[in-house]
């Protein structure tokens, strides 16, 4: 910014007209927000005092101008000058206490603080400002409660991103405890509801013995409190601390509960709120402790919900859910519902209701007695007669159905069957309490919201109701419409509109497979208001109608029972779509169209010849652009789509015009035109020859021009298009074309099973259709394939570099495969012959020599493997015998095809596949060809019991390798380990129990590596299923006793088991299997001396530890377990472990580094407790010493050692702030001493980089 124009408006702001002030701090404003250039330290405290000096102006639109300018100043300043002016601040509080300038002063010390939070990195900063801030609520008496509540949000500021930084200030962190404990009992409730935020901000992200000692000190208030209103906020404070770090507060949850389970029989109201929130708070936070209290709490809930000692519900008249309750259904305004101004138990009853929510999420119940238990007495609860209660008791209902819904079905299903016990009364409920309280718009909504939920967990599970219901249904669509913006929606649950809610009713009770009889008569007698709707001039109802409406036409067209009366209906509702589809909201639009294509579909036999031709009509005129095309192709393509009602000469009659009006439509850059003018053409020619014969050849080019775009990857449609088209031209257009297609498919590649399929029909409809062209389509295929196969031996030949790898075009070589494969199936299909791998016998039969030879080998090699795949291939032990020659081939591409080729072979005949993994074994038979043999045994291994699960030919084989692997005759490759796991994963119940009794009982220690890398195998898949899981749980203590050994490499090869476990299966982890794994993982973090070998190269002695491996294992092991399961380890262990590894190889202190970094809040005392170890060991690494005429890499590796130890002492320095250690403290002054050389400067930069 101009230096003139900023020294006048500085100027400007101290003149006496209040205008003129104003329109200079908007124009500073204004510069400060484009600007990014730091201010000189001149410019930057002249602004700033000028900025706390609008503070107090008398102007308020000054002093709002004046804190938007202190938050924008922030990232202008330096931090020395950010510093001053937040004490300035609080010091002008302080000063002027009751006044109302310190409104306008608390606020831009809640915005600098929060800018400097959010704007800035500087966390160091941050932290400092805690000391004057917090000395405004410590030392300003009366302090105003608006004041005080912006003090403490920018203290909130200050803890929450600066915890760790205000820890190190011991006296500032005794400072703001002792305050915040003064201040959460204040007279104004929302200081006091911010001092317990603020408290337990302060435990939650200050590190370190204060917070523990703030949280024991709150504990220990609350344990000795007397007074209920004291206890019911220290009960606060630990609900806050709760909600964000559950952890700390687990230990005092049994405790809390015990001691308060039986408060809900006191009389004191605040008492009553404040258990049902704590009981809520830990059953979502802290859930484990409460598990064997569960029932208590859940009659604690129920009789929350019941309290009302000031009305009686049993006194009302039984509900009649008859026709008369929906009366007034459709007058959408709120009464006067009886409310006592002077009865606060609805708060005691809504606390409740949000204890059993907690309940239902909580997973201490199984989802049939969740139903049964909690949905049974919402139920009894619908009459509600506080609002705010009745629907809170109605959203949770819906929540619980809507959860449970989302249960996969082995676990639903007797919760389906409680929940269909439980609908009709479910439904009496709702209905008496719509005529409880007819004029309640969010009774009625969420009543409705919960039918919509329950229909959509079984579509016959509310037809013993609908007869109830239908009245309803049919008052609500019939109301008065209302038009204009709706109001927004009282609950998420909820629409914004009443009748939204009922149809979108209706669409959910529409999707099921069937129609029953009593469904009929209910949507007969909806029909109508559907009808009505349509039309309605209120915001998204006509869609839903429309949406609805389509959902009931497709149950009717699969409905067996007579639908007459419905045609007439639908008749209308068809003419009404048609006066509708040139509406300019896309909405309705998109909803218009999906009826008009679903009706034909569904009814098109049945509808009026004049509806069919008036709406086929329609969909055959593209009169809105082209970005209506997607929405009117699409409903066409819906509608004449087979099997269709349609008949087919009414398809026949339109297509022409239809045809014309999509080839524009080719040539935009729209994907989702193209796609849809592909799915048009698709369609038709499924109609026959002559429906797009008329047009195939022009067509035929449009759909080459689209596969051009995008070769690599043609969209599914374009090739499906293709071979729909393909019959309707002719053979000499289709050999003309043959070069460029072929061209274009062989660089195809294929993303997803519906491209894969579309890809072999195209070849398949033209072997099948032109048998003629099916030599010269074989020989083009294979010349593409053959000169990328000989560019790609051309750049591996010339590559200088080993180490790039010139990657084998696999891609080009399945798209040739699959393609000949295709092509010569149609082929046969045309002659009326059974497919024959004859062609590819042939190209196989001989060794390949040359280039080119190689090229068509390898194609035919991996065309029989997806023949064999698809169960296409012949028994054959001539083809066998071959496929075996070529492993023995010494090019590696060729032995690569045939292994995979023979071993799908044998899968398809499981009985051969003893003979090969003989031939694979066999002593003697090692090289690359035992090698291709192992991968082909593996593929086989895939196919058998990967695929096709075949339990009973996987037992032999799992016998064969594993007697194989116990016989010690020679190597136990990965590609074994890999084999034996895939039975392990396709049949866990089987094979894992299996496996893990040949780890316990193997002696030889080989033969016990490798069936531990077979489990670790197992771990690494993704795709475990819950059966899998469920037996590696049950396993996991018997492989993991193998982490103690005698042997280090088993010990290494369990402990990476181990990590694999905690890092992608830790809920498989509880308790009871890490208590039994600690000590034995604890003790591999200690150096083994009997390890460790000596070895004198000439004058030099080296060091070799052949534990080190196994070590750095278990400390990988000890990183992922406190980082995934922060707790589950012994504090003591952890920290004895980190103590060990400071003085270890740089790679495990490196580790240490991580764990420190992840525990320093949760270890924090115990880290303090050996800070004089810690000392001693990081001083024993900066005491070591280089060898003498060190090479350059041990000069490397000897300074990254001392950096590392230097990141030890900055990583526990502010523990150490709040503990005693002279060692510690000694130390870290003889590093920070510039005397100690490069040491300091690692200090000084690595304390940089913490900040």
């Amino acid at each position: 910014m101009s230096a003139n124009v900023f020294e006048a408006l500085l100027n400007q702001l101290r003149d006496p007209d209040q205008d003129l002030r104003a329109m200079a701090a908007s124009d500073l404003l204004d510069l400060l927000k484009k600007s990014s250039s730091p201010f000189s330290r001149d410019d930057g405290e002249r602004c700033t005092a000028a900025f706390v000096k609008l503070l107090y102006d008398a102007q308020s639109h000054v002093q709002n101008l004046g804190m938007e300018c202190l938050g924008q100043v922030v990232r202008l300043i330096d931090a020395e000058i950010t510093r001053a002016t937040v004490s300035s601040i609080c010091s002008e509080i302080q000063q002027r206490g009751k006044s109302s300038e310190s409104t306008a002063l608390s606020v831009g010390l809640r915005v600098m603080s929060n800018r400097v939070a959010e704007d800035t990195e500087d966390r160091v900063l941050l932290g400092s400002l805690a000391t004057a801030i917090v000395s405004v609520l410590k030392d300003t008496s009366d302090l105003p409660s608006d004041v005080a509540v912006d003090v403490f949000s920018a203290l909130s500021d200050v803890l929450t991103h600066a915890g760790a930084q205000v820890a190190m200030d011991t006296d500032t962190v005794n400072q703001i405890q002792e305050t915040l404990l003064s201040y959460i009992g204040h007279s104004n409730m929302g200081v006091r509801r911010r001092a317990i935020a603020v408290l337990g901000a302060f435990v939650v992200h200050v590190p370190g013995k204060q917070s523990e000692q703030a949280l024991g000190t709150i504990f220990q208030r609350y344990e000795a409190c007397t007074r209920p209103s004291e206890k019911c906020i220290m009960l606060r404070v630990l609900v806050t601390i709760a909600r964000q770090r559950p952890e700390r507060v687990a230990k005092l949850v049994p405790s809390i509960v015990d001691r308060e389970l039986g408060s809900m029989n006191e009389d004191e109201h605040e008492v009553r709120v404040t258990m049902l929130l704590v009981f809520e708070t830990f059953v979502r936070h802290c859930t484990e402790p409460m598990a064997p209290r569960r029932d208590e709490i859940y009659n604690t809930a129920v009789e929350a919900l019941k309290y009302d000692p000031n009305y009686n519900y049993d006194a009302e008249d039984d509900m009649d859910t008859g026709s008369e309750a929906g009366e007034d259904f459709g007058d959408e305004y709120e009464d006067d519902i009886y409310e006592d101004e002077e009865d606060d138990s609805w708060d005691v009853r809504l606390s409740g209701v949000k204890l059993l929510a907690a309940i239902a999420k909580s997973g201490l119940y199984t989802p049939s007695e969740v139903v049964q238990r909690i949905g049974d007495v919402l139920g009894t609860s619908f009459k509600e007669r506080e609002d705010v209660v009745r629907a809170e008791v109605l959203t949770t209902y819906a929540a619980m159905v809507t959860a449970l819904n989302d249960l996969a079905a082995d676990s639903a299903s007797e919760m389906v069957n409680v929940l269909q016990q439980q609908a009709p009364k479910v439904v009496v409920s709702s209905l008496a309490a719509i005529k409880s309280y007819p004029r309640s718009v969010e009774t009625k909504q969420l009543a409705f919201a919960i039918f919509a939920r329950l229909a959509s967990v079984k579509q016959d599970i509310l037809d013993s109701s609908l007869s109830d219901i239908a009245p309803l249904v049919s008052s609500a669509l019939e109301a008065e419409d209302i038009s204009g913006t709706l109001q927004t929606a009282s609950n998420s649950l909820v629409k914004t509109n009443l009748k939204l809610d009922v149809i979108e009713f209706l669409h959910s009770l529409a999707q099921r497979s069937a129609i029953s009889n009593s469904a009929v008569e209910f949507f007969a007698s909806a029909k109508d208001g559907i009808k009505r709707n349509v039309t309605s001039k209120t915001f998204q109802v006509p869609s839903a109608s429309f949406n609805a409406a389509t959902s009931l036409v497709l149950l009717l067209g699969r409905a067996s029972a007579d639908i007459g009366q419905f045609v007439s209906w639908a008749d209308d509702m068809a003419r009404d779509a048609a006066s509708l589809t040139n509406t300019d909201d896309q909405g309705l639009k998109r909803s218009v169209y999906g009826f008009i294509g679903t009706v034909l579909q569904q009814l098109g036999d049945k509808l009026g010849a004049s509806s069919v031709d008036q709406l086929l009509g329609a969909l055959a005129t593209l009169t809105g652009g082209v970005n209506d095309s997607p929405i009117v192709l699409g409903a066409f393509v819906q509608a004449v789509s087979q099997p269709t009602a349609l008949p087919a000469e009414k398809v026949a009659a339109v297509a022409p015009s239809v045809l014309q009006s999509i080839e524009p439509l080719f040539r935009q850059n729209s994907m989702a035109a193209v796609t849809v003018a592909l799915d048009v053409v698709k369609v038709l020619a499924d109609y026959g020859a002559d429906t797009v014969a008329p047009v195939s050849e022009h067509m035929l080019d449009n759909i080459i021009a689209v596969i051009s775009r995008t070769p690599e990857s043609p969209p599914a449609s374009a090739l499906q298009a293709f071979a729909a088209v393909c019959p309707s031209v002719s053979e000499d257009s289709m050999r003309s074309i043959t070069s460029e297609i072929l061209k274009l498919l062989s660089t195809t590649t294929v993303y997803d099973g519906q491209s894969a399929l579309a890809l072999s029909e195209v070849f398949q409809v033209v072997g099948r259709t032109f048998p003629g062209l099916a030599s010269s389509w074989k020989d083009t295929i294979i010349d593409n394939w053959t000169q990328t196969h000989a560019r790609y031996a051309k750049q591996r030949k010339d590559s200088s570099n080993e180490a790039i790898q010139v990657p084998f075009p696999s891609t080009m070589l399945t798209n040739a495969a699959k393609s000949i494969n295709a092509l010569f199936a149609g082929y046969y299909e045309s002659q009326g012959q059974q497919w024959s791998s004859e062609l590819l016998d042939t190209i196989v039969r001989a060794p390949p020599k040359t280039t080119s030879e190689i090229a068509l080998v390898c194609l035919g090699l991996r065309a029989l493997g997806y023949a064999a795949a698809k169960g296409d291939l012949a028994r054959s032990e001539n083809l066998a015998a071959q496929l075996d020659a070529h492993i023995q081939s010494e090019h590696d591409d060729v032995r690569n095809e045939a292994a995979a080729a023979l071993g799908k072979y044998v899968g398809s005949y499981p009985d051969t596949f003893s003979a090969l993994f003989a031939s694979a074994t066999t002593p003697g038979s090692g090289g690359a060809a035992a090698s291709s043999r192992l991968q082909a045994v593996k593929v086989a291994v895939e196919q058998i019991v990967g695929v096709n699960h075949d339990q009973a030919n996987a037992e032999p084989m799992w016998s064969q390798i594993v007697a194989y692997a116990q016989s010690e005759q020679g190597a136990l490759p990965d590609a074994l380990a890999q084999s034996l796991a895939t039975f392990a994963v396709a049949l866990p119940g089987v094979f894992v129990p299996a496996l893990v009794e040949l780890i316990s009982s193997s002696t030889n220690t080989n033969v016990k590596a490798f069936f531990i890398t077979t489990f670790r195998t197992v771990l690494a898949d993704r795709h475990l299923g819950t059966e899998c899981d469920a037996q590696i749980k049950s396993a996991l203590i018997h492989v993991l006793a193998s982490i103690d050994d005698e042997n280090v490499d088993i010990r290494r090869l369990s402990l990476l088991a181990l990590y694999a476990v905690i890092k992608s299966k830790a809920c498989l982890l509880d308790d009871s299997i890490i208590g039994a794994i600690e000590p034995a993982l604890f003790k591999q973090t200690v150096i083994n001396e009997s390890l460790v070998r000596i070895i004198n190269m000439g004058p030099i002695k080296k060091r070799i530890d052949d534990g080190l491996d196994a070590r750095r294992c278990a400390f990988q092991c000890v990183h992922m377990l406190v980082r995934m399961l922060p707790g589950a380890a012994s504090d003591k262990a952890v920290a004895d472990s980190v103590v060990r590894g400071i003085a270890d190889d740089h790679d495990i202190r490196l580790l240490v580094l991580q764990i420190i970094h992840e525990t320093s809040s949760s270890l924090a005392a115990a880290y303090a407790a050996r800070l004089d170890d810690i000392a001693e060991s990081v001083k024993k690494v900066q005491d070591t010493k280089l060898p003498p005429k060190a090479v350059e890499q041990e000069i490397e590796k000897h300074h990254a050692m001392l950096r590392s130890s230097v990141s030890v002492l900055v990583a526990m320095e502010p523990i150490a702030k709040n503990a005693s250690s002279a060692k510690f403290d000694e130390l870290l002054a003889a590093v920070a001493d510039p005397s100690s050389g490069e040491l300091a400067g690692y200090l000084k930069e690595l304390r940089s980089k913490d900040i």
